[in-house]
């Protein structure tokens, strides 16, 4: 069984595409809605909430977990992978949705830094939480391997709120518009939406984004990374009956509403 991890509905959107590459993995999702948004909490807390989360799914057997949370990515994945985990799962493994996006971006694998771009030269707009973007994580590992790339980083505050908050379709699509108007666009080529929420609204984003700019898929990535993950390490590919199992720490009759509107899922969240 693969967990997935998030701090509220937008990891659906990784789910759906592993779950359409992968039909016959077991997947047990939990989406942490009692304590989301995570773009208005402290470092620390991250870290902390994402443990958390983390230890709940491979204490139910998932020896393989994905943050399908850029926030929990930017800020814990490392932390976790490099002291918490050893210690506490040392055969187990956690991947986040970070390190596939970034090796699109830049054209590098993420093993290899400083080697020659496959990329050329480019504009390439990021558009992600508050506190995806001021970590940093993006602009670092991509001037890691792909200095040329010119990346504009954009927060869009609020977004995630209101999604999961369940607002109407032209509320979202005026801050999205808002979001847009306030970004310099001029020479970008691509959108990265750095936010597993964020597909949700992909269409909105379609709508008031310059139709030069094409948008990068970060489920479709994600999933297209794990299938070559675990073709690489198959002690992690056990197979199942396609059997999902969806888990929060929130109100399940919100979460079940809000979730269903976005996500198009018609399976039950069950609160833990």
């Amino acid at each position: 069984m693969i967990g997935v991890f998030d701090s509220g509905s937008g990891g659906l959107t990784i789910l759906k595409t592993l779950t359409e590459r992968l039909p016959d993995q077991d997947f047990l999702y939990l989406g942490d809605h009692g304590n989301a948004p995570y773009g208005h909490r402290s470092n620390e807390q991250i870290v902390e909430l994402t443990k958390a989360g983390v230890t709940r799914l491979m204490d139910a057997g998932c020896r393989l977990v994905i943050l399908a949370c850029n926030t929990a990515a930017a800020i814990a994945l490392r932390s976790l992978q490099e002291t918490w985990l050893p210690e506490q799962f040392p055969d187990n493994r956690i991947l986040g949705v970070l390190v596939p996006m970034v090796e699109v971006i830049t054209g590098v694998p993420w093993s290899q830094q400083n080697q020659s771009p496959a990329r050329d030269a480019e504009k390439i707009l990021l558009l992600a939480t508050h506190k995806t973007v001021a970590s940093g994580a993006y602009e670092e590992e991509i001037n890691k391997r792909a200095p040329q790339v010119d990346l504009v980083q954009k927060a869009c505050p609020g977004l995630v709120d209101a999604i999961e908050g369940g607002a109407g379709a032209m509320p979202l699509r005026g801050m999205i518009e808002g979001f847009i108007k306030e970004t310099d666009t001029y020479g970008i080529s691509t959108a990265v939406l750095g936010c597993t929420h964020f597909p949700l609204v992909e269409g909105y984003f379609q709508a008031v984004l310059p139709k030069n700019i094409s948008i990068l898929s970060q489920p479709d990535i994600v999933a297209g990374a794990l299938v070559d993950y675990l073709e690489r390490h198959t002690q992690y590919q056990v197979s199942g009956t396609g059997h999902v199992i969806l888990l929060t720490t929130g109100d399940p009759v919100t979460v079940n509403i809000v979730s269903r509107r976005f996500a198009d899922s018609t399976l039950t969240f069950t609160h833990v």
